[in-house]
């Protein structure tokens, strides 16, 4: 199916029209994609080199908008797949041909297109309009296609996104956290993530554009969703990563564990979703709450026969706290994300007059 995806996309470039570049070198040709004959010269551009370039007003014209451009050669075999990168400060545009066929077009960074047949392919950089100028550094890297397969557990895949989103397979085996990363330098990256009860989505992490979940995740098989935040039409190579971390000893990883006096549950929570568990209170008494993380601001809920309560910054820092008295009886405590925040945390409840158990922590279901 991908395949089938990316050669459909390849006939779709061969129907563009309007770049502004004749590759023939003759000046005339009918439309707005004449210009001026391309006497510049064409300069040898390697996979996996670099070359550079500037645009000045003595490079080649265009004369469908007036803005100027450089050309380059590139040796590509059949099927191979390659990621163009344009860097430096020139406002530019990419276009690839095959002889006289548009093959791909797109603004920089980058531009990312598979090779239909052997040969040499037409690189050119041009500026965005015609007061565009400067210099530009034009870089080649090939991909390792991806083959279809799904991932299980662990592994890395490097494809390219064709303008609309894409889906891969993840196959999980044994439970636990799993932290998957999608990057690219060439659009804004979105991910999403689905399956047996999982349904969450990341756009920028960490200061950066590449966008990043953990998750805990149970045996089956989850989809796992690549797509550009600006646009459908946004090309471009990208990595998709899925790492591995068994589960901290003693996670709660379900709703409804209770919790004991004095014992400390350790658990996650997924975006909006939070982490409910049960308190019994035996008799009335004055009760303590504390949800501690250091990924997220916690906020606590607690109902039951006395009422409803809540707290967001009662403890230190972005820590929840909550004491008050209540009547005896069972109580619903539910951990929240204040942003819809993903992490660890940490829950305790401390009943006056009821003595902690000799064990650490609450065992998980």
């Amino acid at each position: 199916m991908r395949v089938a995806a990316m050669s459909l996309a390849v006939s779709a470039g061969l129907l563009l029209s309007g770049c502004g570049v004749n590759v023939s070198g003759s000046g005339a040709g009918s439309g707005d994609a004449t210009t001026a004959k391309a006497d510049a010269g064409t300069t040898a551009l390697a996979i996996d080199g670099e070359v550079a370039g500037e645009i000045t007003s003595s490079s080649s014209l265009n004369y469908s908008d007036g803005s100027r451009y450089q050309r380059f050669s590139l040796p590509l075999t059949e099927g191979q797949a390659v990621s163009l990168s344009l860097e430096g400060a020139l406002p530019g545009t990419l276009a690839v041909f095959k002889g006289d066929a548009l093959i791909a077009r797109g603004e920089g960074p980058g531009l990312a297109f598979r090779a239909k047949s052997a040969g040499d392919y037409l690189v050119t950089v041009s500026g965005r309009n015609a007061e565009a100028f400067g210099p530009f550094r034009l870089g080649a890297t090939s991909i390792a296609a991806y083959d279809g397969k799904p991932l299980a557990g662990e592994g890395e895949v490097m494809d390219w996104l064709t303008g609309r989103a894409q889906d891969y397979t993840l196959q999980v085996e044994r439970a636990g956290l799993y932290t998957i990363t999608l990057a690219s330098s060439a659009f804004d990256p979105v991910l999403r993530v689905r399956g047996p009860g999982v349904e969450a989505e990341n756009d920028d992490t960490g200061g950066s554009t590449d966008s990043q979940l953990r998750l805990y995740l149970e045996p089956g098989t989850y989809t796992m969703n690549v797509a550009a935040l600006e646009s459908d039409d946004d090309r471009g190579d990208f990595t998709l990563a899925v790492r591995y971390a068994p589960l901290p000893d003693g996670m709660v990883t379900r709703d409804g564990t209770a919790l004991v006096s004095g014992q400390v549950a350790v658990a996650r929570v997924e975006g909006g979703s939070g982490r409910r568990f049960v308190l019994d209170v035996p008799n009335d008494a004055q009760v303590t709450f504390d949800a501690r993380s250091d990924d997220f601001d916690t906020v606590l809920h607690i109902e039951g026969p006395g009422g409803h309560y809540e707290d967001d910054d009662g403890g230190s820092g972005t820590n929840s706290r909550l004491s008050t008295r209540l009547a005896a009886g069972r109580y619903t405590v539910r951990v929240e994300s204040l942003g819809g925040g993903s992490g660890m945390f940490e829950v305790e409840a401390r009943i006056d007059g009821v003595d902690a158990p000799a064990v650490e922590a609450v065992t998980a279901p």
